[in-house]
């Protein structure tokens, strides 16, 4: 689903840090340079005046890992036996 709403393997940092980390573009910059982000983000030239990008497979398996977290959670609070089936 991320594949087909940014249709490109890396998206900028101040494209998704709202939605997805919930920090403003300027805290999400501050967190990307001293790489407390829960995902690692590169910029695609030396300068430093380039985007911070996120590859959209980092992205996706950070999601993945924050879904199993959670849904494990919901499993025990639910008294359901985990399941290969999500």
């Amino acid at each position: 689903m991320l594949w087909a709403r940014y249709e490109k393997p890396y998206v900028p940092l101040a494209d998704i840090c709202e939605e997805y980390f919930g920090l403003c573009s300027k805290r999400a910059k501050s967190a990307a340079a001293a790489q407390e982000l829960p995902v690692p983000v590169v910029r695609l030239s030396d300068s430093k005046k380039s985007p911070y990008m996120v590859k959209l497979s980092d992205l996706a398996r950070y999601l993945d890992s924050r879904h199993e977290l959670y849904a494990e959670d919901w499993r025990k609070v639910r008294g359901v036996k985990h399941s290969s089936v999500c």
